[in-house]
């Protein structure tokens, strides 16, 4: 259930991303990989599956949360930050197109940026959304 959802993640995150990094997992995860693995970094959090059908081997995750992160500095003004924001912006809306190249079927989509996190060396965005998944057999 979970893996398939993140397996989809992964591979749009390899397509629209190849040089960055991706990775799932909890937030600490997260503050452990900012120095060790190039950026950006796409970072899917935790969250919850439930299977909504099981005769079509359809799931739905309600709660996905996904982090685009930029490199910043606890030193950057305004304008630099506003910059980092654009970038997320433009890689997480190459990441929605992907989803819809791929027809997958999601709702409730927001996007939001942060500022000047894991110690004030990154920004970005986060986009969260409820999604439902036809996943593979057991």
């Amino acid at each position: 259930m979970y893996i398939d959802f993140i397996n989809t993640f992964k591979a749009i995150a390899d397509e629209i991303n190849p040089n960055g990094t991706f990775y799932h997992g909890r937030a600490s995860d997260a503050n452990l990989a900012i120095d060790k693995l190039p950026l950006p970094q796409i970072h899917v959090y935790p969250f919850r599956v439930k299977t909504v059908n099981k005769l079509y081997s359809l799931d739905n995750a309600p709660n996905i949360m996904i982090a685009f992160i930029f490199q910043d500095s606890p030193h950057s003004n305004d304008t630099e930050r506003d910059s980092i924001v654009n970038e997320a912006d433009i890689l997480q809306r190459a990441f929605r197109s992907k989803m819809d190249d791929l027809e997958l079927d999601y709702t409730n989509y927001e996007a939001e940026p942060f500022f000047k996190q894991f110690s004030g060396v990154t920004s970005g965005l986060i986009i969260r959304f409820s999604m439902n998944l036809k996943v593979s057999a057991c």
